[in-house]
């Protein structure tokens, strides 16, 4: 695994529920574990529910301006009139004034660095004409990297009913940035900008970046932060980050973090307070064969994720032609998870496709009856 993607992706990955301008993050504490190598999701634990991501209109503000860079429509020093329409966004901001100037790569910084709003308008505008048609390309970006529960509705990424998404989505996302421009991406950190007398410094740490605080515009309300964590660690051959939103201390976190990391080393789901459905509850299952060993190649947040994922490993591996392909849903309190098995084999068969699955990059746990 290259160094600069798992550094990239660690920092992407904790992407934070608090900007310097909102409130303490009330959402659900929330677990993921991917290999590191092929983006797998191996373990999720409360990773489909909706929440707020105040960060999540920030980084793809950054996302589409790096692609405007690489396309060669804006260039960092393009200089931009300030609108009056820009100058009225919610703190924090840059304190631009109307028909100020700013260059594009100034504004990018003042994003990252002050989570300033104004300049995130004053890209928006420039990308896309008005703040609505820009979230109209956020939104079909989202849908074109496969965010499929995430939805943007304002650029400073303030409360709204239709701003959300979850903690599966952010790390697709932050996978993406990170394949599509890990160069620029690496260059998220250590960023020094000043502007009209005032210097900004630029996060040290990812973690820092997509919290949306910045040393220069600390937050005013004396809330409780959630705490993210992210740590890569090893899962049998693999090479895995274990990602953790909204825990409520520190210690908690740290717990998650060692529970999912557990988790994907023994091929089950982190602990929760609802108990698995019974085996003898399938969605769908073929005849039993001879043979007290399987195999389980993940869990998945639906039934027809499960089911692709049973089609595709059985293209990979052909042994599975002689094994029972089954679905379980396992119950969670926030919501369903499904999955995907293959059954009735012997424990050589079991352990020859897994390893025929693994080389060919995809997850599998040999499973003894």
């Amino acid at each position: 695994m290259h160094v600069l993607a798992k550094y990239i992706l660690v920092g992407l990955a904790t992407l934070s529920t608090s900007l310097a301008a909102g409130g303490a993050a009330n959402a659900a504490a929330s677990a993921v574990v991917l290999d590191a190598r092929n983006g797998d999701v191996l373990v999720a634990d409360n990773a489909d529910t909706r929440q707020p991501a105040p960060a999540l209109p920030k980084l793809m503000t950054i996302y589409l301006m790096f692609e405007a860079f690489e396309a060669g429509t804006v260039k960092p020093d393009t200089n931009i009139f300030v609108s009056g329409q820009a100058i009225r966004q919610p703190i924090p901001s840059l304190g631009l004034d109307h028909f100020d100037t700013i260059s594009a790569g100034d504004a990018l910084n003042a994003v990252l660095a002050a989570s300033a709003n104004d300049a995130a308008a004053v890209l928006a505008e420039f990308l896309a004409g008005s703040e609505a048609r820009f979230v109209e390309k956020m939104n079909a970006k989202a849908s074109e990297l496969g965010l499929t529960n995430t939805s943007f509705a304002n650029i400073s990424g303030a409360p709204h009913p239709q701003q959300f998404s979850t903690p599966r989505d952010m790390i697709r996302f932050s996978l993406a940035l990170m394949r599509s421009y890990p160069e620029r991406a690496k260059g998220l950190v250590g960023t020094s900008f000043a502007w009209k007398g005032k210097t900004y410094e630029g996060p040290r740490n990812f973690l820092s970046a997509l919290s949306g605080n910045a040393s220069a515009t600390p937050a005013t309300t004396p809330v409780q932060p959630a705490v993210n964590r992210a740590q890569t660690g090893r899962a049998g051959d693999r090479d895995v980050i274990a990602v953790v939103w909204n825990a409520q201390t520190p210690a908690a976190a740290d717990q998650m973090i060692v529970s999912a990391l557990n988790a994907a080393q023994a091929g089950t789901i982190a602990a929760g307070p609802t108990p698995a459905l019974p085996a003898t509850d399938p969605i769908q299952t073929a005849g039993v064969l001879p043979g007290t060993w399987g195999v389980q190649l993940g869990a998945f947040s639906t039934q027809a994720a499960a089911q692709a994922q049973l089609a595709t490993a059985a293209k990979a591996a052909p042994q599975l032609a002689n094994a029972t392909l089954r679905v379980e849903p396992l119950q969670r309190a926030t919501g369903t998870l499904y999955r995907a098995k293959y059954l009735g084999v012997d424990e050589a068969t079991a352990r020859g496709i897994c390893q025929t699955l693994k080389a060919a990059g995809a997850a599998c746990i040999p499973l003894s009856n």
